[in-house]
C-alpha cells in the first residue's frame, strides 16, 4: 500500500521538468535508490515551451524562441547482501533549445540560437546503517556538446565593438591604460563625453580612427553570418555523496544529495568575421544540492517537499576567439511541494507546485530569456502487481524578463509558459 502511495507522489515526475532554472532539465534526483529491489523505471517527457517576445530595436518583429524537446529517463535498482543496494540512473541533466527565427539584418537577435545536449549515466550505491539511517555515494560519466550562434544587430554592434577594442589594446605600449569596450560603445553611440575621454587618454583623433574601422568590421560580421560556436562532445567522470533518514511506520524519508562540480575541456570550432578558428575551451558543469523529503500526514495521504540549488554562476564558457561568456546565468533555487492520495489498492493521484524566485537582474541572457517560474503538476499512478503505470501533466508560468546584450535590453519577454506531459512505467522483477 505504501509503495502505491509513494509512487503517486512521484506520478508526474516525467512531466515536472517543463522549465527548470538555468540549463536544468532532469533535476538529477537519485530517488531510484529507494525503490524496491529488482525495480526498473522508464520515463518519457515531452515539453512544449511558449517563449515569445518583442524586439525593442524598432525594426524587428516578434520572437517565438522556445523549441519543443524530449526528456527521457531510465533507472534500475537492486539489492546485495549486508544492507547494500544500488541504482543505475540514465538521464539528461542539462539542455537548451532556443532559436530566434527572424531577419538578422533588421532585428536585434535574429539568427541567434543555442542547442546544448547532455547525457549522464550514474551508479549509486547505498548502505543502510540501521533501519533509519543510510548513506550513499555515486560515480558516473557525463557528456556535453553544444552549438551556439550569435547574430542580429545587437550582437553585430557589441561583438564588433569588442573586437576593435581588443585589437586597439593589443597595440598599446606596456603599462598604458586599456580602453574599455563600454566606453567605446558609448562613444560610437554619440556620447561626446566618452569620445572626449578616448581622445584625452590616447591622443586627438583616436576616436575618429576607431570609428572609421567600425563599419567595415561590422560588415564582415554580417557577411560572415554572425558568430558560430561548435563544441565537441566530452565525457567526464562525476561524483555524488548523500545521506538519508527514514521512519518506515509513517512513510517518512529525508534525503540530501550533493553533486560535485565537473570539469570539462572540449575542442571547439569558432567562425567570426568570416574566419574559422579551431581551439579548446575549459568549463564546468555546476555543483548542486538536492533535498527531498516525504511523510505520511494521514491514512492514505503523503506530503512531499523538495529543494534544489544549482551553482550556474560558476559555469563560465569563454571561447578563445569570442573572448566573453556564452552562458552568463545566475544560481538556481527550486522549491517543490506536493501531496499524494491513495484512492484504492491500485490507483493513486498526486498534485504538486514548483517555484523558482526571480533574480531581479535588469537583463538576462538571450539564450535563456525568462526569470523565475511557478508550476503546477497533476499526476496519477495505476499499480497492477509487478507493473505500475504513471502519467502526469505540468503547466509552468515563466517569469517576465528583458533579454540583454552588453547589459543593454534588446528584447522584452512577457506572459510566457511551458506545458509538459510525461509517462513512466515501472516493473519489479
Amino acid at each position: 500500500m505504501k509503495k502505491t502511495l509513494t509512487g503517486a507522489a512521484l506520478a508526474a515526475l516525467a512531466a515536472t521538468g517543463a522549465q527548470a532554472g538555468g540549463l536544468d532539465r532532469s533535476g538529477q534526483s537519485v530517488s531510484a535508490i529507494f525503490d524496491e529491489a529488482g525495480t526498473a523505471r522508464l520515463s518519457f517527457g515531452y515539453v512544449m515551451p511558449s517563449i515569445t517576445g518583442e524586439d525593442t530595436g524598432g525594426g524587428g518583429g516578434d520572437y517565438d524562441v522556445g523549441e519543443n524537446y524530449v526528456q527521457p529517463g531510465l533507472s534500475y535498482t537492486n539489492a546485495v547482501k549486508g544492507g547494500f543496494n544500488y541504482a543505475i540512473i540514465l538521464d539528461k541533466p542539462y539542455g537548451a533549445d532556443v532559436s530566434y527565427d527572424d531577419d538578422p539584418t533588421t532585428s536585434n537577435l535574429g539568427g541567434t540560437m543555442a542547442d546544448l545536449n547532455s547525457q549522464a549515466l550514474t551508479f549509486v550505491g547505498r548502505y543502510a546503517i540501521n533501519e533509519r539511517f543510510s548513506v550513499f555515494a555515486g560515480l558516473g560519466v557525463q557528456s556535453v556538446d553544444a552549438e551556439v550562434t550569435l547574430n542580429g544587430n545587437a550582437y553585430a554592434n557589441a561583438i564588433t565593438t569588442g573586437a576593435i577594442t581588443s585589437q586597439f589594446n593589443a597595440g598599446l605600449p606596456s603599462g598604458a591604460p586599456e580602453l574599455d569596450s563600454g566606453v567605446l560603445g558609448a562613444a560610437l553611440g554619440g556620447d561626446t563625453g566618452a569620445q572626449g575621454t578616448i581622445d584625452g587618454t590616447y591622443g586627438p583623433g583616436t576616436f575618429a580612427t576607431l570609428a572609421g574601422s567600425f563599419a567595415p568590421t561590422r560588415g564582415a560580421f554580417v557577411a560572415g553570418d554572425g558568430y558560430d560556436f561548435e563544441m565537441e562532445k566530452t565525457n567526464r567522470p562525476t561524483y555524488l555523496l548523500g545521506a538519508a533518514y527514514k521512519i518506515p511506520s509513517i512513510a517518512m524519508r529525508i534525503a540530501g544529495t550533493y553533486r560535485f562540480e565537473t570539469e570539462h575541456k572540449a575542442d571547439t570550432t569558432e567562425t567570426l568575421f568570416g574566419t574559422t578558428t579551431d581551439g579548446e575551451v575549459e568549463y564546468v558543469t555546476p555543483q548542486s544540492f538536492n533535498l527531498e523529503a516525504q511523510t505520511g500526514i494521514a491514512p492514505g495521504t503523503l506530503l512531499t517537499l523538495g529543494y534544489r540549488w544549482t551553482e550556474f554562476s560558476a559555469v563560465d564558457l569563454v571561447p578563445e576567439a569570442l573572448g566573453s561568456d556564452l552562458v552568463d546565468l545566475e544560481d538556481s533555487h527550486r522549491y517543490t511541494l506536493g501531496i499524494g492520495r491513495q484512492f484504492n489498492e491500485k490507483l493513486a493521484g498526486s498534485a504538486s507546485i514548483s517555484y523558482e524566485p526571480t533574480n531581479d537582474n535588469e537583463t538576462v541572457s538571450p539564450l535563456g530569456p525568462t526569470d523565475g517560474l511557478f508550476g503546477l503538476s497533476l499526476g496519477a499512478r495505476y499499480n497492477d502487481g509487478p507493473m505500475s503505470l504513471s502519467g502526469g501533466v505540468n503547466y509552468t508560468w515563466l517569469g517576465d524578463a528583458d533579454a540583454g546584450v552588453a547589459d543593454q535590453a534588446v528584447a522584452e519577454f512577457e506572459d510566457n509558459h511551458a506545458v509538459g506531459v510525461g509517462l513512466q512505467v515501472a516493473f519489479t522483477f
